[in-house]
């Protein structure tokens, strides 16, 4: 047995949108909304393939009130320096919309603190500002073990696989105790610390073990992260 929700199926868990905010459920609690998928703004006579926030037209589009909340989410889905290292601004417009916090991207099934895990990657974001954004989403209610149907990833998952140990601690301050060593069946029935060791996440690793996670805790499809001899794998 894993330590691993089953999802809960999509009838149950969010409503479909089309431009429309969240609706209440029968005990008064807004319901996450999944946003329809949409492309991303570019103004028509960009040279950029990308969308580019500090470009002038580009934050035009932006601020601008008819620009939605699908829109914005296809903007995060661009693995660029540009978007990733502006989590905090085009999230919080995104936000300012009426997107829910824990509302979900309608291609990838990612809440806002999901995308924020991976916004703070090495080399192609800034996991200080995505720190900060993280603990303000969680202020707002984000729930830290929301998962990715699509990928069965929670916070803690994404931000294990992209090596940013401060998304980790603060997904792990706002999470339930034992939350550390949670399963994803997308990779084995590992928990992060096998997500950040399969991918070389030293970081990760380092702050996962600092955090309580069990080194010799063993998925369905894992040996453990500690060796046969009990000396720690290197990575």
């Amino acid at each position: 047995m894993t330590k691993e929700d089953v999802p809960v199926p999509e009838s149950s868990e969010g409503d479909s949108d089309l431009g429309r905010h969240s609706t209440l459920s029968h005990s008064g609690v807004a319901r996450p909304t999944i946003h329809q998928v949409a492309s991303a703004p570019m103004p028509t006579d960009c040279e950029f393939s990308f969308f580019d926030p500090e470009e002038p037209q580009c934050r035009e589009v932006l601020f601008e009130s008819s620009t939605t909340v699908p829109e914005l989410f296809a903007v995060l889905r661009q693995w660029v320096p540009q978007v990733q290292k502006n989590i905090s601004l085009i999230g919080n417009e995104i936000l300012k919309r009426g997107c829910g916090v824990n509302d979900r991207d309608g291609l990838t099934d990612m809440s806002l603190l999901h995308y924020c895990c991976k916004a703070g990657a090495p080399g192609i974001g800034d996991a200080d500002m995505a720190a900060s954004f993280a603990q303000q989403l969680l202020s707002l209610g984000a729930e830290p073990g929301l998962r990715s149907r699509w990928t069965n990833m929670s916070a803690l998952h994404y931000a294990a696989y992209f090596d940013v140990p401060q998304l980790i601690r603060v997904v792990l301050h706002a999470s339930q105790p034992g939350e550390v060593d949670t399963t994803c069946s997308d990779f084995d029935f590992g928990t992060a610390l096998h997500i950040a060791a399969s991918n070389l996440c030293s970081s990760a690793v380092k702050c996962l073990l600092e955090l309580g996670a069990n080194p010799t805790f063993r998925g369905v499809c894992h040996s453990s992260v500690i060796g046969t001899d009990h000396q720690p794998v290197e990575i």
